[in-house]
């Protein structure tokens, strides 16, 4: 498993690159959780140690993406069965006073989005290259260290040439990986959300 020290796809705007996204995401539902064929509810063990729940991001959705988690104790891991497209699990924390459905907070204008999210980096950015290589653990060690409910989602480009965008990543210093592409995944439906307690 590889670790990367800097890689921050959403920096001082709030969320970058959704306001890209305002009016592309359709009717998308946000069923990236539901499609799950066994969705995960992760809780830890009597004896205090974690567990683990590994998502697995397809063509484009996760799947096994849990519905409820406890906050540290539960690691996530990311794996990519796509034989041509890398994926990432990016968590925001939702604030607390916001009750919209996720499929619908990745559809709100730009101005809304930057209001409504903190500045800076997301507590938690997993990478996974196609093929079911190794996940690059970007930002984060796994676990989301706050209650409450979390947006994921994945800004990949479609198209992205996998090669060149782990090349662009592994250089990057700030923002996001420049390389050519289409719509982020996030616009064929690759979000969903988590609830930590």
């Amino acid at each position: 498993m590889k670790k990367m020290t800097c890689h921050t796809r959403l920096w001082a705007g709030g969320l970058l690159g959704l306001s890209l996204l305002a009016g592309a995401c359709g009717d998308t539902s946000d069923t990236s959780a539901t499609n799950a064929p066994s969705a995960t509810t992760a809780t830890s063990d009597a004896g205090g140690a974690g567990k683990t729940v590994t998502v697995t991001a397809t063509d484009y959705k996760f799947e096994g993406l849990p519905k409820t988690m406890k906050e540290e104790s539960t690691k996530l891991t990311l794996t990519n069965t796509s034989t041509k497209e890398v994926h990432e699990l990016v968590a925001f924390r939702i604030p607390d006073a916001e009750k919209r459905p996720v499929s619908e907070l990745v559809k709100l204008p730009e101005a809304e989005q930057e209001a409504l999210f903190p500045k800076g980096p997301p507590p938690l950015v997993l990478v996974a290259p196609p093929n079911g290589a190794p996940q690059i653990i970007a930002l984060g060690d796994g676990t989301l260290k706050e209650k409450g409910r979390y947006m994921v989602t994945c800004f990949i480009p479609t198209g992205a040439d996998p090669a060149a965008y782990l090349k662009a990543m592994e250089a990057a210093t700030d923002g996001p990986p420049e390389v050519p592409g289409g719509p982020p995944h996030l616009t064929q439906g690759m979000f969903g959300e988590i609830i930590v307690t």
